[in-house]
């Protein structure tokens, strides 16, 4: 009986591993924050959605709506954007390599609206618009999290009115209106990837 019963109970356990193996997990979405705009007191979002195993496609919202200092300070921004991603790497690695890690190139464009103030000059543009090309690499740190880095060279153009505050910040004095126009870095990220994933079996079906 206690033989009968190990053999029952090792082939159960071989046969659990094999199922576990014949499984694996495929993010369904991720969640990410860009670090470099919690530092600077941005509150953001972004979620990504692979699209098979080289593309995917990318979402982001920045809403920071502050004043500081009784409005001497303000820092008014809401912007998005989407991009679209390529993962590099030949069939064989993307086949073996997990999902949204690597080195990607992607397409991006986006716009939004500001009001940028600082002592008594700012800059309020209602809306601006970039796009470009990007460049990045993500690895995996965790379980379910990644690290991704990420930097984007394109074109952004804005219009503008300058301002002057006065009585005490309350007032503002309109001082020109003006275009602006930048070639360039556009945007950087290191940003803290949160993975939702989903059980398939190899082969792709659940």
């Amino acid at each position: 009986y206690v033989l009968n019963c190990g053999t029952n109970c090792l082939e159960k356990n071989i046969l659990s591993k094999l199922e576990y193996f014949k499984t694996r997990r495929r993010p369904l979405l991720a969640l990410k924050t860009n670090l470099l705009f919690d530092a600077a007191l941005m509150p953001n979002v972004e979620i990504e959605v692979p699209v098979g195993k080289r593309w995917s496609v990318n979402g982001e919202y920045a809403f920071p709506w502050w004043q500081f200092d009784r409005g001497k300070y303000c820092m008014q921004v809401l912007m998005g954007g989407l991009e679209g991603r390529y993962w590099l790497g030949s069939r064989k690695s993307r086949e073996d390599r997990e999902v949204l890690t690597g080195h990607f190139l992607g397409l991006y464009a986006g716009g939004g609206k500001y009001d940028l103030q600082w002592g008594e000059k700012g800059y309020q543009g209602e809306f601006f618009i970039a796009a470009g090309v990007s460049y990045g690499w993500a690895t995996r740190i965790a379980r379910h999290l990644h690290l991704e880095f990420n930097i984007g060279i394109g074109l952004l153009r804005t219009d503008y009115r300058h301002y002057h505050a006065r009585d005490n910040y309350q007032t503002l004095l309109w001082q020109e209106n003006g275009k602006y126009t930048w070639f360039g870095p556009t945007k950087a990220k290191i940003s803290l990837v949160w993975l939702l994933n989903r059980r398939v079996k190899k082969g792709g079906s659940r």
